[in-house]
């Protein structure tokens, strides 16, 4: 009985009432900036308590998001993919039965690339679209660099797999090399690192001659170039280099006497005790000959004083 219901209903409200009006997504989209995509449909009023909206991802039959207008309930995420990136309030219109038609994605990176679905129902009818979307991710950096006798390009971090080319001039002919070198990066495996080098000769290379790398990411409108001086110079390090050198001679020169002596006078402060008696100099050091005090006389000031010290220890030992 009720599904004769349903066909004589589907009779007087003629046929293919529900319409599909069209599926709104970027073709790619660069990973990092919310992405929006639309369904907008059209309905018969008699269909409005029976509208059932849903997305679907990568021809999952689990889907990613349904929302049922006439339950009030709001939209609900199934995917668990999803369940962080979604942004429920969204709202792409301000009709009541199309508020939650559209998906929010936050911050998607390049596991939110491929094919999403939408699909439209009610008791009697489905329509449907769907629509693939790259969600790209720009090279962290692009490095341009030459040596003696060498030019290289090197990108990071970048998704989908990227075309590098590099072009350099050498006295005025130009001069191209293709030949990609790929890993994955090491910090997400998900990207890509690409690397291209090419021999130069040297010789025949001139202050105007210039290098250019160029960065393009298939299916999508990201495209991007590098360019410098191929004898650009790089700038010298501003730290000092510091040289440290022992050695191990004879200070003979005036000049590190002199040193010496300042070295001497420069120590830190010493408290010094007060000598209760006083010992004359010449008394311990009457044992030596006259050649060897006119020895004394003729030293520097440090060697006499350690003469003259050695000679009073001694003098001390003997009479004692």
């Amino acid at each position: 009985m009720c599904n004769i219901f349903f066909i004589l209903l589907g009779l007087a409200v003629g046929s293919q009432s529900l319409s599909l009006d069209g599926l709104s997504a970027p073709s790619s989209h660069p990973a990092g900036e919310d992405l929006i995509l639309d369904c907008d449909y059209s309905y018969l009023e008699p269909e409005s308590d029976q509208l059932v909206l849903t997305w679907y991802f990568n021809g999952s039959p689990i889907p990613i998001y349904q929302w049922v207008p006439a339950l009030d309930l709001g939209p609900q995420v199934i995917h668990q993919m999803f369940k962080d990136n979604l942004d429920l309030k969204y709202q792409a219109t301000s009709e009541e039965l199309k508020k939650h038609a559209a998906l929010r994605i936050v911050n998607p990176d390049q596991r939110f690339s491929g094919n999403y679905k939408c699909r439209v129902s009610t008791f009697l009818e489905e329509v449907s679209a769907q629509q693939d979307v790259l969600v790209y991710v720009a090279p962290a950096s692009i490095t341009l660099t030459s040596t003696e006798g060498a030019v290289r390009c090197q990108v990071e971090a970048v998704f989908p797999l990227p075309t590098v080319a590099i072009v350099w001039t050498a006295n005025s002919t130009v001069y191209s090399s293709g030949q990609m070198e790929l890993t994955t990066n090491p910090l997400n495996p998900a990207l890509f690192d690409a690397s291209v080098a090419a021999t130069i000769e040297q010789a025949d290379i001139t202050p105007h001659d210039m290098m250019t790398c160029e960065v393009i990411l298939a299916g999508t409108d990201f495209e991007k170039r590098v360019e410098k001086n191929i004898l650009e110079k790089i700038e010298p390090s501003t730290e000092p280099e510091v040289e440290a050198q022992l050695t191990d001679v004879l200070c003979e020169s005036a000049e590190c006497d002199s040193a010496t002596k300042d070295l001497e006078t420069d120590t830190y402060p010493v408290d010094y005790e007060a000598a209760d008696k006083t010992i004359e100099v010449g008394a311990a050091v009457d044992t030596f000959s006259e050649e060897a005090a006119r020895f004394v006389e003729s030293c520097s000031c440090s060697t006499r004083l350690n003469i003259l010290l050695m000679g009073f220890l001694t003098g001390a030992v003997l009479q004692w």
